[in-house]
């Protein structure tokens, strides 16, 4: 009987090895490269640039510096991965929320919502940590200015494009309330770092939503 159990098991081993191949290399190297982002995120929006060295990274993630560098060199390079990652994925949501729109101020207004729902996520604190170490680090400020510029080219584009569908052609002040809206998004995200009480911050963006709305296309 014992001899039965061993077979069977030995049968069941070989058939789960088949059913889950290994994972081939760049599998790996993406899961390795997830992980490390996933961690400098974290340390980025819990203890700023300055606390996110390679070392506690190495430390969150429990893997060597050899494995760490081996996907990101420097320091510089990682930071521009978590940047570029939180991009992509915010220039999904944005375009997904303008086409659930279906007159212009209901697509601008859908952008506002998905942009201010990301207020309270640590890719909000740690992309800001971020663009505030570029002002005095050259190499970090090259590596991440790409995927910022190809970015904010789009986001101008859907405001331009949604702005003319609705016949608005005042290009000054649209950019003048784009840098505003920019700016109130980057304050609030500071005060989500600071545990500020979040029905404030919620009122707030429904005042400034308000407002934009009210700014471009009228009561």
């Amino acid at each position: 009987m014992s001899q039965a159990v061993d077979v069977i098991e030995a049968v069941s081993d070989m058939t789960e090895k088949a059913v889950k191949p290994r994972r081939s290399q760049a599998d790996r190297s993406a899961a390795t490269r997830a992980k490390v982002i996933a961690a400098a995120r974290d340390i980025l929006c819990a203890q700023g640039y300055s606390g996110a060295t390679l070392h506690a990274i190495r430390d969150a993630t429990g893997m060597s510096l050899g494995a760490i560098q081996h996907q990101f060199p420097t320091k510089a390079r990682m930071m521009a991965a978590v940047a570029a990652e939180f991009s992509e994925y915010r220039t999904k949501v944005y375009s997904e929320a303008i086409r659930r729109g279906t007159t212009p101020a209901q697509s601008l207004e859908n952008l506002l919502d998905a942009n201010f729902a990301m207020l309270g996520r640590p890719e909000m604190a740690a992309l800001l940590e971020i663009h505030l170490a570029r002002r005095n680090d050259p190499e970090l400020d090259r590596e991440v200015a790409p995927s910022t510029r190809r970015f904010d080219r789009r986001v101008r584009l859907w405001a331009h494009m949604i702005l003319r569908a609705a016949g608005i052609r005042n290009d000054e002040a649209n950019m003048s309330l784009q840098l505003l809206n920019n700016a109130v998004t980057r304050g609030l995200t500071v005060e989500y770092i600071r545990n500020a009480n979040k029905d404030e911050i919620e009122r707030a963006v429904r005042i400034w939503k308000r407002q934009m709305l009210t700014l471009l296309f009228g009561d």
